[in-house]
Parts: structure tokens; C-alpha cells; sequence
């Protein structure tokens, strides 16, 4: 350990085991910033590389590896978090390191999990009160015009739209009536956008089963990709659970999130990727595409609304796709894949109780005797 420029402390950490409990804590060092350490991460290992924390890191461009043996020769490493759960690896694990490196076993991981728990909540709660008040803001001044521009649109589309019906009606006219009721049209679908993201979410909860419910979607999805000559392979694990979702806006969040993907690989081509596992007690989805990925625009910057990195495009997509997934008490995580493109990552936790339906209270249950 050694202290760096800024007088933070710099530890250089390996995780052995890089399943879910390894992606929660790596995901919490890319988002919270500590204040007295500064942890680089060495290495992930892990022998399958489907695994979802080594996927993580690799994406993150950590080192990942197979083995650890010749890792706890490694006179840099200052600690070891053990993940894999098993007494065996440990006890190989404080056999084989050298003096100095230091190790935090699986049981004392679940007390660095509780800790990720509560910190992930209170960046959850954060962010979606820093998302309401934007909102907030947007959402009063986009009423406003919405309403006072949508009806003078409609009705003036609707009178472009009769003129043109008139058989008598020049060629010259006829075609200047066809681009003004097109450039009509497009405002329309603007505010249609702009009320899609102002209008309150109303989540109508159902007992889905996700399995065949993410499946029919992919075979939606892979059609569609075809038609957009772009390659779509996905990955639904067998087995997945009945949980309550609004299965119309998940399915509207998976739209917006693809078809984003489509545009960034129709010129490049590449191969859009969807996998979508259970893990622990959330339901774990990874979209990669191979575009041009975010470029100088940051993914938090990509999250706020009227923000795109295409030219024509409003940029209301990717923030209805966070109201979504928050209101379902999930997160949505955006990032460049260091091997090109984009990756999203989305975690549902488990519902198998149904949530309140919108204006509802929650049931009581009183205590028994």
C-alpha cells in the first residue's frame, strides 16, 4: 500500500470469484467515490467467462484470469477478496499468498454486501430525486407547449392532409402541400415524444413469466434486427421466475434501448448482444452492441433528457427507459465497452408480491396475536 499523489491511500486488490457478489462490488467502486482510499483493481478471476462480475470487468477493462496461483505470488497486491464461497479455495488461497497481502474471506464479503445495499440505495434515492426535480422542471414548461401546439397541429395537419385530396389541385401545389404536412407530421411525433417522457408513468403490475416473456420479445427483436441488416444473437436463461412487471413498458424500455443499438450498427455492422440470467435475487440483463459507443458524450450525460448523439433525434428515449426501470426499483447503467460499442446493464430485483397499482395503497397486513 502506498499513498498517491493526492494523499489517498492506493490498494491494489485482486477478487477471486467473479460472480454477482464480485459485479455488485465493482459496480459500487465505479460509482461512489471513496474518501480516503483509492482501490485499482489488478485482477478477476473466475474459470467461466460467462460469469457476470468477470464479464463486468472485462468490460470495464480489468484484468481477468482463469487461475489464481500466480497472482498471490504478486509482490503489488495488498488485498484479496475471496467470493467464491467455498472454505477449500480460501484455505489455498492463505497457503499459497505471500506475507504481506492481505485477505477479506466470503463471510466478511457479506458484511461489505450489506454495506453496498445500503449505499446503493441511498445513490438509488439520490438520483431519483436529482431525476424529479429535472423532471419536474421539464415536465411543467413541456405541458405547457405540448398543449397549447398540439391541437393547431392537428388541426392544420388535418386541413394540409384534406386539400390534398382535391383532384384539381396543381402538381406544384400538391407537392408543397406534401412536404409541409411531412414536416407537420414530424412535430407531431415530437410531442407525442414529449408527452410519452412528461406524462406520469402508471405501472400496471401482472405475474409475468419471464422466460417465454423475454423470448417472444427476442424473436420480436431479432426480425426487426434483420430487417435492419444488423446481426441479433440473445441469451434467455432457462428456468427464470414468475415476477411482477408491466410487461408493455418493459417491453417499451427493451424497444428504445435496441433501437438505439440498431442506429449506432447500421454503419459500423457488428453484432448486437442480449443476455439476460438470473442472479441471486435479481434478474440480470446485458445489451452490447459494436458501434461507435458514446464518443465524448459521458452515459450519465446520455440519461438526461433532450441529450442524443445523433442528429434529428430528441433524446427522450434512454430517460423513459430510466423512469421504467426505477419505477419497476431496478437500475439502468450505461458505459463504453472497451472492446468497442455500447453496453447497457439492467437489474430487476424480484417481485413476487404485487406492488400497489398507481393511487393505491399499499395492503395492511396487521400483526397477528
Amino acid at each position: 500500500m502506498r499513498k498517491g499523489e493526492n494523499g489517498m491511500l492506493l490498494i491494489n486488490v485482486a477478487f477471486i470469484g467473479g460472480g454477482k457478489g464480485c459485479y455488485d462490488i465493482l459496480h459500487m467502486l465505479h460509482s461512489y467515490k471513496m474518501a480516503r482510499i483509492t482501490p485499482q483493481v489488478i485482477a478477476v478471476v473466475d474459470h467461466d467467462p460467462a460469469a457476470v462480475g468477470r464479464v463486468y470487468a472485462e468490460q470495464r477493462g480489468f484484468p481477468v484470469l482463469e487461475e489464481y496461483h500466480e497472482l498471490l505470488r504478486r509482490e503489488d497486491l495488498d488485498l484479496v477478496i475471496e467470493l467464491t464461497g467455498k472454505d477449500a479455495v480460501l484455505a489455498e488461497i492463505n497457503r499459497l499468498k505471500l506475507p504481506g497481502i492481505k485477505v477479506i474471506d466470503h463471510l466478511g464479503a457479506q458484511f461489505l454486501w450489506e454495506i453496498i445495499d445500503l449505499q446503493q440505495e441511498r445513490l438509488a434515492l439520490e438520483n431519483k430525486v436529482r431525476e424529479l426535480d429535472t423532471m419536474a422542471a421539464i415536465g411543467e414548461i413541456s405541458y405547457r407547449l405540448t398543449h397549447r401546439l398540439r391541437n393547431p397541429l392537428m388541426i392544420t395537419g388535418g386541413l394540409i392532409r384534406r386539400m390534398m385530396t382535391r383532384i384539381d389541385l396543381p402538381h406544384n401545389i400538391r407537392q408543397r402541400l406534401r412536404h409541409a404536412s411531412t414536416h407537420v407530421q414530424e412535430m407531431e411525433e415530437v410531442i407525442s415524444e414529449i408527452c410519452d417522457i412528461v406524462r406520469p408513468l402508471r405501472p400496471h403490475y401482472e405475474l409475468t413469466d419471464l422466460t417465454p416473456f423475454f423470448l417472444s420479445w427476442c424473436k420480436a427483436a431479432r426480425t426487426e434486427a434483420r430487417m435492419a441488416g444488423v446481426l441479433f444473437e440473445y441469451e434467455v436463461e432457462d428456468g427464470l421466475p414468475e415476477m411482477y412487471i408491466d410487461p408493455s413498458l418493459i417491453r417499451q424500455a427493451l424497444w428504445h434501448l435496441i433501437e438505439n443499438s440498431f442506429d449506432a450498427s447500421t454503419a459500423s455492422g457488428g453484432t448486437i448482444s442480449l443476455r439476460v440470467i438470473l442472479c441471486w435475487d435479481d434478474i440480470f440483463i446485458r445489451l452490447t452492441d459494436q458501434g461507435t459507443g458514446f464518443g465524448d458524450m459521458s452515459p450519465a450525460r446520455a440519461m438526461q433528457p433532450f441529450t442524443s448523439t445523433r442528429t434529428g433525434r430528441m433524446g427522450l428515449g434512454l430517460s423513459l427507459c430510466q423512469q421504467i426501470i426505477l419505477n419497476h426499483h431496478g437500475t439502468l447503467e450505461l458505459y463504453d465497452d472497451v472492446k468497442g460499442g455500447a453496453a447497457v446493464v439492467i437489474t430487476l430485483p424480484i417481485r413476487i408480491t404485487k406492488p400497489p397499482e398507481p393511487g393505491e395503497l399499499p395492503e395492511y397486513n396487521p400483526p397477528s396475536a
